[in-house]
């Protein structure tokens, strides 16, 4: 018998896929430039051993990189399939049943759903826009097992302020897990804090600002190092395949390229938010990751887009948003202008 509470839980909607190369992809929060050419030459190299070889089930080359990458210790690092699985992880190594699981929303629904399969019990917070009352949420966490923060937050982009991240820390009994997916898009990262409080997990992927995605390279870093011999423990053995592991090390050495891509995606991000914002029939909300969030009033904007090849990712119905939102990922220059085109088309 399949266990009662999976029957109780959604499928993860990863939003549409089409076939084809004619749409302009701009759902999933993908860096849109292709990765650095010496990322890729490497990627060729890797091709001739992995079909027939595992990887080294410790990745220590990776391990060493992110840890001079981040500059921590090589031993506060653990390693996932992806942010995803390092959730996963994460709630396998530290729930039992009837735990208290703290979430504020909206935000991504992994946390929940990962929380929910080990029986756990949620305590969700709304906040409009992720606009969390501090005071509010330190009394509602003390005593939960674990709390999960997302700064910048999916789908809002606002950023959680590092003084408030560290009153939170020291407010809960449990540990903290601070999503940090789309942090290199932000001026500032947790990742020091991580040198006081044993309590704090900080997740981080190659997904975004490297633009590996496909690749599924997640990573964490935690001072506790029973924590983090325990999400080592339970990982799969070989959770990032080779040719990941060999492209994570050559990304981190080419930074100076990731930076620049950086700074083009960043400065469209405003741009974009500054044009949309001209637009009497929707709100556009600041960000600090690498796509916005959309309020239209029953306009199915997602729909529309979608007919003149343009996907973007509708996330109306999320806890702690009301009416109809749309997710845009900030795309290439001409991707981006032809959203702007679009919506022209479509407002007017």
């Amino acid at each position: 018998m399949v266990r009662p509470v999976i029957e109780l839980i959604n499928r993860y909607d990863a939003g549409k896929f089409p076939k084809g190369e004619s749409y302009i992809i701009l759902s999933s929060n993908e860096n849109p430039y292709p990765p650095a050419e010496d990322v890729l030459k490497a990627i060729e190299r890797s091709i001739k051993k992995v079909t027939n070889r595992y990887p080294d089930p410790e990745y220590p080359e990776l391990k060493r990189a992110i840890a001079e990458y981040l500059e921590v210790d090589v031993n506060e690092i653990f390693l996932g399939n992806g942010i995803s699985d390092c959730i996963y992880n994460i709630c396998n190594a530290l729930l039992d049943t009837l735990d208290k699981v703290t979430i504020p929303m909206p935000s991504y629904t992994m946390y929940a759903m990962y929380s929910i399969v080990r029986d756990a019990s949620i305590n969700y917070r709304i906040y409009p826009y992720y606009k969390i009352d501090i005071e509010d949420f330190i009394e509602s966490v003390r005593n939960s097992k674990l709390v999960f923060l997302c700064s910048p937050n999916n789908p809002t982009g606002n950023a959680i302020p590092i003084k408030r991240i560290k009153e939170i820390v020291e407010s809960v009994r449990g540990y903290v897990a601070l999503d940090e997916a789309y942090v290199e898009f932000s001026d500032a990262s947790a990742i020091k804090l991580t040198d006081t409080y044993e309590n704090l997990i900080v997740m981080r992927t190659f997904s975004k600002f490297f633009g590996l995605a496909g690749l599924r390279i997640g990573y964490g870093i935690c001072k506790d190092e029973r924590v983090v011999s325990a999400l080592e423990k339970i990982r799969l053995p070989f959770c990032i395949n080779y040719i990941g592991a060999i492209a994570g090390v050559e990304a981190i050495k080419c930074l100076d390229y990731y930076k620049k891509i950086r700074d083009i995606i960043v400065k469209e991000r405003e741009r974009v938010y500054r044009e949309l914002s001209k637009f009497e029939e929707i709100e556009v909300f600041p960000s600090k990751a690498n796509f916005l969030l959309v309020k239209s009033e029953n306009l199915r904007l997602a729909e529309k887009l979608e007919k003149r090849k343009i996907l973007v990712r509708d996330v109306t119905g999320l806890m702690g948003l009301s009416g109809e939102h749309v997710r845009i990922t900030i795309g290439k220059p001409e991707e981006n202008n032809a959203l702007l085109n679009a919506l022209e088309e479509i407002l007017s």
